[in-house]
Formats: structure tokens, sequence, C-alpha cells
């Protein structure tokens, strides 16, 4: 998804800021060496007194003083504005974004819930009451393999780090919650996603795959093998595994909506943006 605010402006645009903000240091330049130039005449004018010599030169110092402290006064506050319109819109782009991501992680949890865990849990019941329902077990074997991942979206955070411009948020909790969570959370539930695939996959082809064959239609079917103990054991720790990875997508989806609530009332407060509220979640 496209990333709203600063990222969609126009190169043009940027350009056209950069050169105007050059024409004015140009102007502000030239009538500071103006200046200097009169002080400089001041100074060596022969047909004046040394009083009145120093008095104009020191008039023309002041004047060139007071130049630069306004010229300095209003570049310190034109790019103080400029990078408060900057930390507002990466908050609303991160804040979209992070919207986003809690669904995609929903979804995870809803596929891997009513799909593998379903399956894993039924069997392993099946086999608990030693009461096999072989057609459910054979007609789904397709779940041993069923997967999916979490595509997070770091392109936002990845553009404020590398960019040295996390330095741009003035509220440090909230940047520090911000960095937890690109940093720490969300690649530990990829990480653990893409291990526990591995993990069962791998156990997939030592112990079932090249009974069964990959589509289960070979003469051995999984129903005719299940109660083999190595078969229980990678059912159970699969099991285990999942439900314990949609345990931490749940308690991610509550840091990221608590993030969002922090997110909207900074802009609510600080900004006074018009746009959600911590009223209302993804």
């Amino acid at each position: 998804m496209p990333a709203a605010g600063i990222q969609s402006l126009p190169l043009s645009l940027w350009d056209k800021k950069r050169n105007l903000k050059f024409k004015i240091n140009m102007a502000e330049e030239e009538k500071i060496r103006e200046h200097a130039k009169h002080a400089l005449q001041a100074l060596t004018d022969k047909t004046k007194k040394w009083k009145d010599r120093i008095k104009d030169f020191l008039w023309e110092v002041f004047i060139i003083l007071v130049a630069v402290n306004i010229t300095l006064w209003f570049h310190s506050w034109s790019e103080k504005r400029h990078e408060r319109a900057l930390e507002k819109e990466f908050l609303i782009d991160i804040r979209n974004s992070l919207a986003q991501d809690t669904a995609y992680i929903r979804y995870h949890n809803n596929f891997m819930t009513n799909g593998p865990i379903a399956y894993y849990d039924s069997v392993l019941s099946q086999i608990n009451k030693k009461k096999i329902d072989a057609q459910y077990i054979d007609s789904l074997y397709f779940q041993l393999l069923a997967n999916t991942g979490v595509a997070t979206n770091y392109s936002i955070y990845q553009s404020l780090s590398s960019g040295n411009n996390l330095t741009l948020f003035e509220n440090k909790k909230l940047l520090n919650d911000i960095i937890f969570l690109y940093s720490s959370i969300y690649p530990d539930i990829k990480d653990n996603i893409d291990n526990l695939y591995t993990m069962r996959t791998n156990d997939f082809d030592k112990y079932i795959g090249r009974k069964t064959g990959l589509y289960n239609n070979s003469q051995t079917k999984l129903s005719t093998i299940i109660y083999q103990p190595d078969i229980i054991y990678i059912l159970q720790r699969s099991d285990v595994l999942m439900k314990e990875i949609n345990a931490k997508g749940e308690a991610a989806i509550t840091q990221t909506n608590t993030l969002i609530q922090e997110i909207d009332q900074e802009l609510k407060t600080r900004f006074n943006y018009k746009g959600k509220t911590d009223k209302t979640l993804p």
C-alpha cells in the first residue's frame, strides 16, 4: 500500500522549495555584503571626521548584526515549522500503516486457527479417544503444510531511520514505542512464523511425506499410520507452537493498537489533527 503524505509529494515540489530557499539566502547575503561595503566606505570616508566615520561604521555594523540575527531566527523558525510538518505526515503515515499491519496479523491468526490448528486439534483429539475418522484425516491432509505469513510494512520506518528522521519526534516515549515495535515485536513474529513453517515442512518430509507421498495419494494413507509415536509427537509439537505464535500475534495486535492510540493522541494534542482519533481503532 503506498504511503500517504510526504512520500507521495513530487520531487519537483521539493526542488522548488530548495530553489526558493537558495534565492532567499542569496538575497540576504547580498544585503549583508551591501551593508559591509557601506561600513568600509564609512570608515574610509576622508570627507568626514573620525568621530562621524566611527559612528557611521558602527551603525552599519549594527544593521549587519540585526540582519544576521533576524535571518538566523527566521531560518530556525522556518526549519522548525518544516520539521513539524514532516513529523505530522510521518505520524499519519505510520498510523495508517500500523492499521494495515493489524489486519495482516489478524488474517494470519484466523487462517491458522481455522485451518491447521483446527485440523491438528481434531486429529489429536481423535487419537486420544482412539476413534479415528479416516476420511477427515486423509481429505484434509493438506493442512499439514498449510501456512501464511504476515506482510508487515517496514517502508515508512526504514525511510525514517535511514534518513535520520527519527529525531523529528519530540515525544520520546512515542518514538521508543515505535522503534520497539518495528525492531523487536514485528521481526520476532516473522522469524517465529518462518522457523515454525521450516520445522513443519522438515518434519513432514522426514516422518510423513516419504510414506504417504506429497498429496497422500500412495497406498499408505496418513490415517493408517497416525498412531505412530513420531507422527503423534510432531502433531503435538506443531499444534503447541502454532498456538503460541498466534498468542504472540494477539499480543502484537494489542501493542499495535495501543501505539495507534498514542499516535492519535499526539496528532490530536500537538497538531489538532481532525482525522481518526483514539476512539476509532481499525
